[in-house]
């Protein structure tokens, strides 16, 4: 039978289902793969309550917890500055206003490959399964290092740029000939050359070295600058979270640097009580690896979480494994087809599984309780083709080819930010 897009299309189905997407854009992202995840985010938005302080309408006295009690109460569930030392019967409870964020990745099939595979399915196979897996791990490629991003969408930052030759060391990672990048000089500035914006184009990699050359530096960008992908950002400045392209990681709702006053994650000022809205921070760097990772176990245990999984980099993983020494007490998880290494540690609250993860940031550890996270998202976790028709690949209408598409359409929440903790790690 001839290789049309009707039968591309089913062949495609068969060896594209949902669950052989997961797996496909699973590998080598053990913390995408271990997230918790569900569908149903309909609707503009998601109203994520979380309750942060419960009521203080407590003493030893029948009269005091009453008048405690009975103040302004029910009506000021947003505790006003003048109630507030004494407003106590009711939970301090704040509503994230959390809304979906797209992703998009997309390939094209020439009408010369589907005529040229007449008769021959294997032939088609070969050659569209090898772009389609390479167009859906730049996606999950994407979507993994977004996880652990502040929703901003920066690659990585550029530690020396002389002319058009970049250094960014285990930031290279993140970095692939032919992608094109803009460039600002911190993570909410506006873009270098915003009037013209003219994107460099990655022409050469060394990984070894941590270095890249780009085609052009028209807008130079220089030392200390952060790096996007042109189109995952604004060009304006960032003063928003509302503005932000990307996915809601790691870094937002459990940043780095503490929120202060005025902080509008999601329509929520987290500085009334840090801990509890943006989770912990603990500087472990003068530390001994082992030593650092109980101490921050510690700290988590304190306020009532359960940490059940580290995710670090590869270097800072390695750290970890040359401590322990013959200790080291690997297991293997088995996530569908795939699967994941880990180092096991023992906490207050039990074992701790300690991964290494390409996306993962240097220098720092992410220390969650897993089971509080969920990433949220509309339809499939990976999407396919057209929703409203057959899912397959659409003609081109000014080119001689068709059009396959991947997408996610979702957010990721937090339930308990306080259950868990940014590390900073010896450098």
């Amino acid at each position: 039978m001839a290789a049309t897009t009707t039968t591309a299309d089913k062949i495609l189905k068969y060896l594209y289902t949902s669950r052989a997407l997961e797996n496909a854009v699973y590998e080598d992202n053990p913390l995408l793969a271990l997230m918790p995840k569900t569908g149903g985010f309909t609707g503009r938005s998601l109203v994520h309550a979380l309750t942060y302080g419960n009521s203080n309408a407590r003493n030893a006295q029948f009269a005091t917890a009453q008048s405690l009690a009975a103040i302004n109460g029910a009506a000021n569930n947003g505790v006003s500055s003048s109630t507030a030392a004494t407003d106590s019967g009711f939970n301090r409870d704040v509503n994230f206003t959390v809304t979906r964020v797209k992703n998009y990745a997309m390939y094209t099939l020439e009408q010369e490959l589907l005529l040229a595979s007449r008769g021959d399915k294997s032939a088609f196979i070969q050659a569209a399964t090898q772009l389609i897996d390479g167009t859906l791990q730049t996606l999950s490629n994407d979507m993994g290092r977004d996880l652990y991003g502040d929703s901003g969408g920066w690659l990585c930052q550029a530690t020396t740029v002389s002319s058009t030759n970049f250094t960014v060391g285990e930031g290279i990672t993140q970095i692939e000939v032919g992608m094109a990048l803009v460039g600002a000089s911190s993570k909410t500035a506006a873009i270098r050359g915003t009037t013209s914006a003219v994107p460099m184009i990655v022409t050469s990699v060394n990984r070894s070295a941590g270095t890249f050359v780009v085609d052009a530096n028209t807008d130079s960008v220089a030392t200390g600058d952060y790096l996007w992908i042109a189109g995952d950002r604004p060009t304006s400045a960032i003063t928003a979270y509302s503005s932000r392209r990307k996915l809601a990681g790691m870094d937002a709702w459990n940043p780095i640097t503490a929120p202060t006053s005025g902080d509008a994650f999601f329509g929520v000022d987290r500085s009334v009580d840090v801990t509890r809205l943006a989770g912990q921070r603990l500087d472990i760097s003068a530390l001994q690896p082992e030593e650092g990772y109980i101490t921050a176990l510690a700290a988590l245990a304190r306020e009532g979480g359960s940490p059940s999984h580290v995710f670090t980099s590869f270097s800072d993983e390695k750290n970890i494994k040359l401590a322990l020494g013959s200790r080291v007490d690997a297991e293997y998880t088995q996530m569908g087809d795939i699967g994941f290494e880990s180092i096991r540690l023992r906490g207050p609250k039990g074992t701790v599984k300690i991964y290494a993860d390409r996306n993962a940031p240097v220098g720092y550890a992410r220390i969650l309780q897993l089971n509080t996270w969920e990433l949220k998202h509309l339809g499939d976790l990976v999407n396919k083709g057209d929703a409203m028709g057959d899912g397959g690949m659409a003609r081109e209408y000014q080119a001689d080819r068709y059009e396959g598409r991947f997408s996610f359409y979702g957010n990721l929440l937090c339930y308990k930010p306080s259950a868990n903790m940014v590390a900073t790690l010896p450098t």
